[in-house]
């Protein structure tokens, strides 16, 4: 069945007194010219249930708070939210089923959430998000909050002909077609944190693959030797090593009888300095190819970085271009004042503004730079490192010449032959455990290669058995699709009909966008603007409303508040005529199961008078505490 939804009354509470409405009708209609205040009614009830409101100007300046009494299901409570910037994400909420004042609930990040507490009381749990359903979409999507299923719920003035509950944002389709799928059983919170996670996963797993392939191309610029290479190059170093060690030990003996004490203790010094003589030179060696790879994957990094900042520093200058005339009626545009943050010849919010107090970069652009400063950080790292065994290597130089002429004077030409060998022996010794260290460095990164490339086979068999069973469960929802877009198709055709929206031939539900197709068009191709949008509108709610309240399994919330539908309309009374008709008989077919509350300009000069009706006038406006200065200073609210 639909969601139980009611709302029972609003009260307004302003600096000159509380203004109350109730709303016991199964259809309200909130009836008055432009400017009496009906969209900023509807836009206090938005913002007491904790979404974005447009407030106008007597709103921002003259109301308090505003308090909305619903019921949710079998759960009643009471909202308070107040107006001020300050306070207003802090909503106190009483149960008026338990009649206990609750804790306060809050719009932002902290906790406990009035967007939760409104699920909860849905059935819906509140930690679902909306993944995108690209194959390559590596994004876990955003969480589903309460705003996003009142946008099935309030259609606002400046979208009744413009959008679809946020259709004309592309970023925010995934989202909006995951409602649409909640709300109709289409999908499950199970099939949507399985979607999430199978993305969440597949950014892993690229994430896996780059870097394994990073190691891979670290290796191949590098020069280093295949694994089979290095592992035989060891063996053949540490061979080298234990020939070197016994021909040394061998040395030892045959020269120590003809040395003294000393000059034993000489000798010892002697080896151990060109021990660490050749330990310096390996070393130094490893360190200058370490700073080239490095130097170098540097300066591609920088390259990048670059090419990025090129592009938006491109993109900033061309955006800098004003407009000085309107390019469409060349009215002069300079005296026109606007928000800064506004574009000033469409009023949209200007990207450019936006870019310039945003504190976040690209992703890619921070990754770079944070990159930038890791690779500078181990460059000038192996600088000093390469400094220091730079002048280790002159000091050991220095040391093992002073030995080699204290021996070489005590012992002259006694056992030179001796000591040569004993030399060589010591570079031979030195020289392959430098080598060897050098391809245990291969092996190890080797090693990280193995590592990845089985961390990356081990998350894409992962990410295949996820996805299979995501499949498999998806599949099991084909049927009740075919059944639920038959039904949207056929109740769509006959609202359009009954409507009479003109120069539609035939209507239907997109089964991939969710959106009206009229004359196997989309809907904004159709009919970019006007009425036939606003008609087109009314039919499409009517519809998912009708056959929600029919099938008695959706989570569709069964209310709906619309402002304006006769916007654009202007004096097509048969064509509002047949728009009321069909919200009538929608509230009288449900028999008390649905809530409409309606605000319009004018009603039709026909229609039938068997719902509730609130008039309002310059001289009794909705805000009635407050007065109004007339026709002559309304400012409608923009978006």
């Amino acid at each position: 069945m639909t969601t139980p939804f009611r709302l029972e009354s609003v009260n307004v509470r302003t600096v000159a007194g509380d203004v109350s409405y109730q709303f016991p009708s199964a259809l309200t209609v909130l009836a008055g010219s432009v400017g009496v205040g009906k969209s900023t009614l509807f836009e206090l009830i938005k913002h007491a249930l904790g979404g974005r409101a447009l407030l106008a100007e007597v709103a921002r300046t003259s109301v308090l708070d505003v308090s909305v009494d619903i019921r949710i299901g079998a759960s009643r409570y009471l909202l308070t939210r107040s107006v001020d910037p300050e306070t207003s994400a802090v909503v106190r909420v009483r149960d008026l089923v338990e009649q206990t004042d609750l804790e306060d609930h809050f719009t932002d990040k902290r906790e406990p959430s009035l967007s939760s507490l409104l699920l909860s009381a849905m059935g819906v749990p509140d930690d679902m998000r909306a993944a995108s359903r690209a194959s390559n979409s590596t994004k876990q999507g955003a969480r589903i909050s309460f705003a996003d299923i009142f946008k099935y719920m309030y259609v606002s003035q400046g979208d009744i002909n413009k959008e679809i509950a946020g259709s004309e944002d592309s970023y925010y389709t995934p989202k909006r077609k995951a409602v649409f799928e909640l709300l109709f059983a289409l999908t499950n919170p199970s099939i949507l944190e399985s979607q999430s996670s199978v993305a969440r996963l597949r950014g892993e797993y690229d994430d896996a693959q780059r870097e394994h392939a990073v190691v891979l191309q670290f290796l191949e610029d590098s020069g280093a030797q295949s694994r089979f290479e290095a592992i035989a190059n060891q063996a053949d170093a540490n061979a080298q090593i234990r020939e070197s060690s016994i021909a040394l030990e061998h040395l030892r003996e045959s020269i120590r009888p003809a040395i003294d004490r000393e000059t034993r203790t000489l000798r010892d010094l002697l080896g151990e300095a060109e021990r660490s003589l050749a330990d310096a030179l390996n070393t130094r060696s490893l360190l200058e190819q370490q700073h080239a790879d490095f130097a170098a994957e540097r300066a591609h990094v920088q390259q990048d970085i670059s090419r990025l900042e090129r592009m938006s520093s491109a993109g900033e200058r061309l955006a800098q271009i004003e407009f000085s005339v309107c390019p469409r009626c060349m009215q002069n545009l300079k005296s026109r004042e606007a928000p800064p943050e506004l574009c000033r010849l469409c009023l949209q919010p200007d990207p450019l503004f936006a870019a310039e107090h945003s504190d976040h970069a690209t992703y890619e652009l921070v990754h770079l730079r944070e990159q930038d400063v890791e690779l500078a950080t181990q460059v000038l790292g192996l600088s000093a490192e390469l400094q220091l065994t730079g002048q280790n290597l002159a000091d050991r130089s220095r040391l093992v010449d002073d030995l080699s002429r204290a021996i070489q004077d005590r012992t002259q030409n006694r056992i030179t032959p001796q000591l040569q060998a004993y030399t060589d022996a010591t570079a031979r010794l030195a020289s392959a455990e430098g080598r060897s260290r050098e391809l245990e460095q291969v092996m190890r990164f080797w090693d990280r290669a193995d590592d990845l490339e089985m961390n990356a086979q081990g998350l894409g068999q992962e990410l295949k058995r996820m996805q299979d069973e995501l499949d498999v469960r998806l599949a099991l929802l084909a049927e009740r699709r075919r059944e639920v877009f038959g039904e949207l198709d056929n109740e769509f055709a006959d609202n359009v009909r009954a409507i009479g929206v003109p120069g539609v031939r035939s209507a239907k539900i997109d089964h991939e966008t969710y959106l009206p197709v009229l004359n196997d068009q989309p809907l904004k191709d159709f009919s970019p603007v006007g009425g036939v949008r606003t008609a087109t509108q009314v039919a499409y709610w009517v519809t998912l409303m009708n056959v929600a309240l029919r099938r008695r399994d959706t989570l569709l919330p069964a209310f709906l508040l619309i402002d304006s539908p006769r916007t654009s309309l202007n004096d097509n009374d048969e064509l509002s005529a047949a728009l009321y008709r069909r919200l009538v008989t929608m509230a009288d077919a449900a028999e008390g199961r649905v809530q409409l509350v309606v605000g319009d300009n004018e009603l039709p000069a026909a229609y039938r008078r068997d719902y509730a009706q609130m008039d309002f006038d310059y001289a009794h406006p909705t805000i009635a505490t407050i007065h109004h200065p007339g026709r002559d200073a309304v400012e409608t609210i923009s978006t």
